[in-house]
């Protein structure tokens, strides 16, 4: 009896060690897949942008995430930003382009390097353009400008938005933070879309706690080179999510231990339509527009006419500050009820057959 017990006891200890073998290869292994591809997506790129873009340290580092068949957006930005502007302020901008997928009909790779070669401006991946494969554009990004150019700060983008450089400049140059800021627009209390018809529908496999942690809107947020790295380094640990924004300034953020931070109260415009009427007051009323970043609407040069409208306002100084009794929410008519984040709602209406 007492030898089958001994048996017993030595064949369960003995699986015991295998199982602890099998389940830490198995998570070894996880780990180095994890690490080997954000390593290649981070590092193995087809286009870098030129060597002297950083010859000198710069101020800022902007990163624009844009689409690779996005080139009217591309020439927007550097119309409203050109590189003199860049360089009186000691910034820098590069865009952010994967490779071209199979259904793109509109652009080439061989254009893509031709406009490469006029601006010297582009860094793409290896990876192909996809919805789901921005976390990688995202992390290539902050990779290259935290290590290769080391700014004091980051400023990420997305083309699709509207953005002043010179209210940015001024509004960074008064922050006097430079260790662990991670700044935008602060989304709380949000929670993966079980639903499938949603674009934002998320699996069980894919997340599956029930809450995102608070996490920045891709759309415009500032960081330093510290941070930025940080964040890449924890990429090498922990799984991608295909929810970009979600994964590198929320659990990421988390995981490193950065606490984000919200800009001030009237810094954002959620709806391009307010941009527009902002826009209109500058030109028709002088009234200074003092919001600095806001979306396009789908109007690729509304940031040129935004920039523009705004330095005509400083070249002349004819423009006035809006008084406080014509907000801006109460004279522009806004055609909208949910929140420009939120989920998509179905609208039924009554059609004469």
């Amino acid at each position: 009896m007492r030898k089958k017990f001994k048996v017993i006891l030595f064949i369960t200890f003995i699986s015991m060690c295998i199982w602890i073998i099998w389940s830490t290869n198995v998570d070894m292994s996880n780990t180095l897949l994890i690490r080997k591809n954000n390593y290649i997506f981070m590092h193995k790129n087809i286009i870098n942008p030129s060597q002297t873009t950083c010859d000198v340290k710069p101020f800022l580092a902007i990163i624009v995430m844009s689409y690779v068949g996005h080139v009217e957006l591309r020439s927007a930005h550097r119309r409203a930003m050109p590189t003199e502007l860049l360089k009186s302020m000691n910034a820098i901008r590069i865009f952010l382009l994967a490779k071209i997928p199979p259904h793109e009909k509109y652009i080439t790779q061989d254009a893509v390097e031709n406009e490469h070669a006029v601006y010297g401006d582009i860094l793409q991946g290896s990876f192909v353009e996809n919805y789901r494969n921005l976390t990688y554009k995202h992390l290539m990004g902050l990779n290259w400008a935290s290590n290769v150019c080391r700014p004091t700060y980051i400023l990420k983008v997305d083309d699709d938005i509207v953005f002043n450089l010179e209210s940015t400049y001024k509004f960074i140059s008064k922050l006097g933070v430079k260790e662990n800021l991670l700044m935008g627009y602060m989304l709380n209390n949000t929670k993966p879309r079980r639903n499938k018809q949603n674009k934002w529908y998320v699996t069980q496999e894919e997340y599956v706690w029930n809450d995102y942690p608070p996490y920045l809107s891709g759309w415009y947020y500032i960081t330093t080179s510290d941070v930025a790295m940080r964040l890449c380094e924890e990429s090498m640990y922990i799984p991608p999510f295909w929810i970009d924004d979600i994964y590198i300034t929320g659990i990421l953020s988390k995981a490193i231990g950065v606490s984000l931070r919200n800009v001030p109260e009237n810094y954002w415009l959620e709806y391009y339509e307010l941009l527009e009427c902002c826009l209109t007051d500058m030109i028709n009323k002088f009234i200074r527009c003092d919001f600095v970043v806001g979306p396009n609407g789908g109007r690729n040069n509304l940031i040129v006419e935004f920039n523009q409208a705004l330095s005509h306002c400083d070249q002349w100084k004819n423009c006035t500050a809006r008084p406080k009794e014509r907000l801006l929410k109460d004279v522009c008519v806004v055609n909208r009820e949910r929140n420009i984040f939120s989920d998509g709602q179905g609208e039924i209406k009554l059609l004469k057959l």
